[in-house]
């Protein structure tokens, strides 16, 4: 935008520059004719002049010579006297016989390649004036035009150029606090609440600017005092799940007691990670995790619930035992996989088996059933169901890996694929 208004105001310049250098070039060439024209008719009249200061003085019509005398004495190129007989002395480079010769006036007449000045002197014995004619050269009228439209041009070029760096100035004047506001919403957007405009510019631009921070104030004190209401109610979640934490301990069957305790210590971890998220008071590490520690601890409850369905679980995982670093919190981890598994126990009959399958290089987690299938291929949209679930499970495992820079697709396979590819943390 900066460089369109640039060339804008340097294209309105030149224009303006054009607009009037033309007329002034114009306007000295006009000058410069009028100029010869007048220093023609100067000198014909001057030699008519002489002519009648000569008959005044002798008491006849000049003749030849007294004319030619006349002409030498006054030294001056293309001029001519034609005399009442037509004899003519001197000469200009044009043929006066169908100029219109006679004691009507003076007249200046265009001709081929100039103009000619005709001043008449007549006598009161002589039916017939001597005209002096002076002729004016095409070059002679426009002498130093062409000076003069150099240097205009220079000084129109020059000023064009000195434009060039006021325009992008200019420009820079108006662009910049606008490109500042936009990089703040950008910046708002993004997630750094922080993000304020320093208003500068025309008027308008800092109006807007100042709007913006009074809008970015409002909406940081809304969002601080929702997540402030959201934690206070996860803290009030505590008590609750300590009551079902003794109560779960009392339980009498071991396995059931397990799976009881492992279900509410990972509630209380969801709660917890809520109210760490909620105050930007995230645990140091927390977006790094072991995919195959996290999953291979997880699943011992999910084999549980497999095994209490009738269905056969396989879980396969690399080779080696080494550490599998995803860029995953524990917590986001356990949720995806949560809800993948818990995806296939919703949309599967009972006794269905499904794999679960870890992979570590590059960091996949694959969940397959040997169910019909999946009811359609926009699983991952958000809010899109079957009719026995909310529609948000796969879009919440979709935006976990998408934000550790990984993705999830559709595998191929008898039932439902499930592919989740996870991002590495950054060494």
């Amino acid at each position: 935008m900066r460089s369109r208004l640039t060339w804008l105001f340097v294209a309105l310049s030149v224009m303006l520059i054009v607009g009037f250098l033309v007329p002034l070039g114009l306007s000295v060439r006009s000058q410069a004719e009028i100029r010869g024209l007048a220093a023609a008719q100067s000198d014909a009249r001057g030699v008519a002049t002489a002519l009648a200061a000569v008959a005044g003085a002798t008491g006849e019509i000049p003749d030849q010579s007294k004319a030619e005398f006349i002409l030498a004495t006054y030294g001056a190129e293309n001029l001519m006297i034609i005399l009442d007989d037509q004899t003519r002395i001197g000469e200009i480079p044009i043929d006066v016989s169908t100029l219109p010769l006679s004691a009507a006036g003076a007249i200046v007449a265009d001709v081929e390649n100039g103009a000619v000045a005709l001043v008449p002197v007549a006598f009161a014995n002589s039916k017939t004036p001597i005209v002096v004619a002076s002729f004016a050269s095409d070059k002679s009228l426009r002498e130093g035009v062409s000076t003069s439209w150099l240097i205009l041009a220079v000084l129109g070029l020059i000023i064009a150029v000195g434009v060039v760096p006021l325009a992008d100035r200019f420009a820079s004047y108006l662009v910049r606090p606008m490109k500042n506001l936009s990089d703040a919403a950008h910046r708002w957007a993004t997630g750094d609440l922080s993000a304020r405009v320093d208003p500068s510019g025309p008027t308008e631009i800092a109006e807007s600017s100042r709007a913006f921070n009074l809008l970015a104030e409002r909406l940081t004190d809304l969002l601080a005092a929702e997540r402030e209401r959201v934690a206070d109610l996860s803290h009030r979640l505590r008590t609750p799940l300590a009551a079902l934490r003794l109560q779960a301990e009392s339980t009498k069957e071991p396995e059931q007691r397990s799976a009881l305790i492992s279900d509410i210590s990972n509630l209380e971890g969801e709660v917890t990670a809520i109210i760490q998220d909620l105050r930007h008071n995230p645990v140091e590490g927390s977006k790094v995790s072991d995919l195959l520690d996290v999953v291979s601890q997880r699943m011992g409850f999910w084999e549980l619930v497999a095994a209490a369905q009738d269905r056969e679980l396989t879980t396969k995982y690399p080779d080696s035992t080494a550490s599998i670093p995803i860029a995953v919190s524990d917590a986001d981890l356990l949720t995806a996989l949560d809800n993948l598994v818990q995806n296939v126990l919703t949309h599967t009959a009972p006794g269905t088996a499904f794999k679960v399958t870890v992979e570590s290089k590059p960091p996949i987690l694959t969940i397959s059933d040997d169910g019909e299938g999946l009811s359609s291929p926009n699983v991952f949209d958000r809010g899109s169901s079957s009719g026995k679930s909310s529609g948000l499970g796969l879009d919440i495992v979709r935006k976990v890996a998408e934000s550790s820079g990984g993705d999830v697709r559709i595998g191929g396979g008898k039932g439902a694929t499930i592919v989740v590819r996870f991002g590495q943390p950054e060494d």
